[in-house]
Formats: C-alpha cells, structure tokens, sequence
C-alpha cells in the first residue's frame, strides 16, 4: 500500500511538517500516546491520543493530516 500522510501543525499560516506516517492497512492503536510534537514556530506542543490509522486516513486531505 505505502500510502504516506503527512502530519502538519494546522494554526495559521504555519504548516510545520511534525512526522510522516505510512499507511500499513492494518486498522490499529496508533502507540504515539508517549510522544510529544512540538511545533518551533507557534510552540504548540500536542499528545496525539486515541488516534487510528482510520482516523488518519478519513480525515487527512491530499495526504495531509493537520492537527
């Protein structure tokens, strides 16, 4: 499959890139509840909790994902 999603800061005019996440196909726990993104421009810091690999899939757009 090897569908990649970006992670972006979605604040303003931002759009720091976090991570990229590739797609497995496998409907899981994403275990990222132990990581921290922060972002250098606004200096947001975010625990991405409770999230799917589905959740990433239907909400991203383009194959960017902004949190």
């Amino acid at each position: 499959m090897n569908k990649k999603i970006e992670i972006r800061c979605k604040t303003g005019r931002c759009n720091k890139l976090f991570m990229n996440y590739y797609v497995t196909g496998n409907n899981v726990d994403l275990n990222l509840g132990g990581f921290e993104l922060k972002c250098e421009k606004c200096k947001r810091v975010l625990r991405l909790k409770n999230y799917t690999e589905q959740i990433l899939v239907e909400h991203s757009v383009n194959g960017v994902f902004k949190v």
